[in-house]
């Protein structure tokens, strides 16, 4: 009997801590943590909303004027002070704060007499009407700030409770007007865009009858950068101002039609943007301006008045030889395996084996003499920019030296035939590129 009973006692003892660690668990991994998220829930001002639910928002603070905020057709707008578009990212933003706004600490249950905390006459007050049928407004009261200043009062109408929640609460709800307001300047689809002019820089860019970009100034009408065009368009099509200083666009900004930037798009559309003084110029001669580097903008020459930050003001005025390309050559530096290059004085060959270049036949060096920099040659060339370009029937090339780059397979990458230098430069034909060009003069001189 007593060997039986021996034998149970064990089998006992570790159900037992197996149903002790059960419980163990449920309480620690489940029970423990869903009351401490009850406990957090309960303590939410506005449990469950989210933007979709609501389409008006009224702000009221102290010293700045009421904003009215309304959703139509799925847009936030302005209502008042001024009409406009609203920010859509930012009123999500202020409804997200309402939506996880907290009450840290309930002060008086009921019958507290508003006015010890300032909620007699409220700092500040959020109202918003929530969708459901028959819902009435919800309306957040924010009074006096804590003794420690990192809380507010606050109070919800209806409810008797006066509680204390996060300044980062209110701060983040109690918006102005400027704060809400979309800044985007325009919005547009910039790769639909066919021509620009720039009456700023000067210039026009368009696409020719193969999609190609252009660009022309008075002086001269080189191929264009297509992807630095792209990205410009790209970053014009973006612009956002720092603030709006005039919805109606009346006021001194110093816009002038003549100084703008003027989109035509493949689908016959037409947009402008018309640029005014720097923020830092004084409106007048002899007027002092205000610190800053920014621009007024306007938007078809009416409406709101932009004010640009200082980074915005490079793509405004925008340059055309940044846009024009004027690389001589096409080949990529690392795609040439062999050089071959003619010359009165005779003839050089150079040959990329396993990632070394070198002479063929080999030259040896002479005493003191550097081994002869094969990628600064090869860079050099990849890199040259002309000076100009000829007509290549009013200026005939009289070759006195040519340099072929020469890929995998002895495959022709670039060849570039060089005539007399003139213009404190040497005339070169790009076979490739098939052009006449002024290129620098000092491209053959590095050679042995």
């Amino acid at each position: 009997m007593s060997a039986a009973g021996g034998g149970r006692g064990p089998i006992v003892a570790v159900a037992l801590a197996a149903a002790l660690g059960l419980v163990y668990w449920g309480w620690v991994v489940k029970i423990k943590p869903e009351r401490a998220q009850a406990a957090e829930d309960a303590k939410l001002l506005f449990k469950g909303l989210d933007a979709g639910q609501t389409n008006e928002i009224l702000l009221r603070k102290k010293g700045s004027a009421d904003v009215l905020l309304r959703k139509l057709d799925g847009q936030w707008l302005l209502i008042s002070p001024t009409a406009a578009p609203a920010d859509t990212d930012a009123v999500n933003a202020l409804v997200s704060a309402l939506a996880t706004a907290k009450r840290d600490e309930v002060v008086v249950d009921q019958g507290a007499d508003l006015h010890d905390f300032g909620l007699d006459q409220p700092s500040g007050e959020v109202t918003f009407k929530p969708l459901s049928p028959g819902a009435k407004p919800e309306v957040l009261f924010f009074g006096l700030d804590s003794p420690e200043g990192n809380q507010a009062y606050g109070l919800i109408d209806g409810r008797p409770e006066v509680f204390l929640t996060d300044m980062n609460v209110k701060n983040s709800v109690l918006k102005d007007e400027p704060e809400l307001r979309d800044r985007t300047v325009w919005t547009f689809d910039s790769s639909s865009v066919q021509a620009v002019r720039s009456d700023i820089g000067g210039f026009s860019v368009a696409r020719d009858k193969q999609g190609i970009w252009q660009v022309k100034t008075a002086a001269r009408h080189e191929p264009g950068k297509g992807n630095e065009i792209d990205d410009w368009l790209a970053e014009m099509s973006r612009l956002r101002a720092d603030s709006v200083p005039s919805e109606t666009g009346k006021g001194d900004f110093g816009l002038r039609k003549s100084q703008g930037i003027h989109l035509l798009f493949k689908n016959g559309t037409e947009m402008d943007i018309i640029e005014g003084r720097k923020t830092g110029q004084a409106p007048r001669p002899g007027q002092f301006g205000q610190p800053g580097q920014g621009v007024y903008v306007q938007v078809a020459g009416k409406g709101p008045v932009f004010q640009l930050p200082g980074y915005s003001v490079p793509t405004i005025e925008e340059k055309a030889q940044a846009l024009m390309d004027l690389n001589v050559f096409s080949f990529e530096t690392g795609a040439v395996e062999r050089i071959e290059i003619q010359r009165p004085s005779g003839s050089l060959t150079a040959v990329k084996t396993a990632g070394v270049w070198a002479w063929t036949p080999p030259r040896p060096l002479k005493p003191g003499q550097k081994a002869f920099d094969f990628y600064a040659f090869l860079s050099s060339f990849a890199n040259t920019q002309l000076i100009r370009r000829l007509d290549a029937k009013d200026a005939p090339l009289t070759p006195t030296a040519s340099v072929s780059f020469y890929g995998d397979n002895k495959v022709l990458l670039e060849k570039a035939v060089f005539g007399a230098r003139r213009d404190g430069g040497q005339v070169a034909s790009s076979f490739m590129k098939n052009q006449t060009v002024i290129a620098p003069g000092n491209l053959l001189d590095p050679l042995p």
